[in-house]
């Protein structure tokens, strides 16, 4: 069954881009030094954009949807 994006392959993005880049590459670090996926709602510290995840990101992305769409495309041929 094809599953589109969700907590659990976002989850798995973070895992594997740890494994290509350093930390503070992907994560957003507040002044009290815990480490953020996303900025929180609350945060009023100063806040950058973290534009280092895009080459990781677009890379995962291209994969996550190429193994998507091949299923997809399995299952759609067994219903034709």
């Amino acid at each position: 069954m094809c599953t589109l994006w969700n907590k659990k392959q976002e989850e798995n993005f973070f895992r594997k881009s740890l494994e290509l880049a350093a930390p503070e590459k992907l994560f957003y670090i507040t002044e009290d030094v815990k480490s953020y996926a996303y900025w929180p709602k609350n945060y009023k510290g100063p806040k950058a954009t973290l534009q280092s995840r895009n080459a990781l990101i677009g890379s995962y992305t291209e994969k996550w949807c190429s193994k998507l769409l091949k299923k997809l495309q399995k299952q759609l041929m067994l219903i034709l």
